[in-house]
């Protein structure tokens, strides 16, 4: 009888020490940025890409996701890569000099992990044979997606001529 109780009670002991393990394991707080937070960071996300892209090189390029969904005017939704838009723009680097004009301040709709920013740009396209100018005037609207390694980077545009 007394082997049968040492036995239930360090039973019991045991089953103790086990849920009081378990309980010790803590899980990780994830806190949610405000939206006002998120609206800021953002902000300073296409104030960056704008400063970046105004040098016309290709360092903006790195603002996107390795692949990432584009609507362009006239054609249809595309899944593309940085490497195709790098591709893109150096054919248009190479046949026209591009200047920004101006660029609205952006509009942000912010969410947890996701934020859409819009803004309006004037920008110019100067043949460099010719000298002829190409007018390009609109809104244009970027899904920016947290990334794992908590930087902002987009994954769809789309832009609206004007």
């Amino acid at each position: 009888m007394k082997n049968l109780k040492l036995s239930m009670t360090i039973m019991v002991v045991l089953f103790c020490i086990l849920i009081g393990c378990e309980n010790d394991i803590k899980t990780e707080v994830v806190t949610k940025t405000s939206d006002s937070d998120l609206t800021a960071l953002i902000i300073k996300q296409v104030d960056s890409l704008y400063s970046v892209y105004e040098r016309f090189d290709y360092d903006w390029i790195e603002f996107y996701a390795d692949n990432y969904t584009a609507i362009y005017p006239d054609s249809p939704i595309r899944h593309l890569t940085k490497d195709s838009l790098k591709a893109q723009w150096k054919q248009i680097y190479a046949k026209y000099e591009v200047k920004l004009i101006h660029r609205g301040r952006p509009t942000i709709i912010p969410s947890e992990d996701m934020a859409v920013s819009y803004n309006t740009f004037n920008e110019i396209f100067i043949n460099k044979e010719n000298s002829d100018t190409i007018k390009n005037v609109g809104t244009y609207i970027i899904n920016w997606k947290r990334q794992s390694d908590d930087s902002w980077k987009i994954v769809f545009e789309t832009l609206q001529n004007h």
